[in-house]
């Protein structure tokens, strides 16, 4: 979306908030997505409804949920060279981004990436899961876990089980922003 016109139009017809000249028109992007200057996201990835890229953001290859919210510098799914290979340079590849960029990486919804994480190539993130800033996740992430670290590693859970299974039950990221408050606030209230 290199041309700032068809940023504005793009934006108008989709309730999204673009900022940034560098976000594929081909990737699938969300109602009220907001992504902040200097953001890359490639044609293969796609963003959730009302989900959040903050400034300076690569994402390559990659499912985003809705709801989520990702702070500034945050890299998702790098390309990864293989290696067992003889050579890790790209030079000898048949097709180098594809063979970087093999496995997608997928974030579920309603889950916070702080500052500067990097999530590898194929990992996998549930919903409602918490990434501390400076993060090197190297690993799937369960839903509502709290993970920090360079790799990261477990921290705590969110909730209970119990609450958990509540809250992943109603589904309420499925809902569109007023249905999905009015949901949260019901949750909320059985605590």
């Amino acid at each position: 979306m290199a041309n700032p016109l068809s940023r504005l139009v793009f934006n108008q017809r989709h309730g999204t908030r673009i900022k940034s000249g560098r976000v594929s028109l081909r990737a699938k992007i969300g109602k009220g997505v907001k992504i902040q200057r200097g953001s890359y996201l490639d044609r293969h990835s796609a963003i959730g409804a009302y989900s959040y890229l903050g400034n300076n953001c690569t994402v390559s290859v990659a499912r985003i949920g809705r709801y989520c919210s990702i702070a500034d510098s945050v890299i998702i799914g790098p390309g990864e060279h293989d290696l067992d290979a003889v050579s890790t340079s790209a030079e000898f590849a048949r097709d180098a981004f594809a063979e970087l960029t093999a496995s997608p990486c997928e974030i579920g919804h309603d889950v916070w990436i702080g500052a500067q994480c990097v999530i590898l190539r194929g990992v996998r993130i549930g919903n409602g899961a918490v990434i501390g800033a400076n993060s090197v996740v190297t690993k799937d992430v369960a839903p509502f876990e709290v993970v920090a670290g360079s790799p990261a590693r477990v921290i705590k859970k969110r909730f209970s089980q119990d609450r958990e299974q509540a809250i992943a039950a109603s589904e309420w990221w499925r809902l569109d922003r007023d249905a999905a408050a009015a949901e949260i606030t019901r949750l909320e209230a059985e605590t």
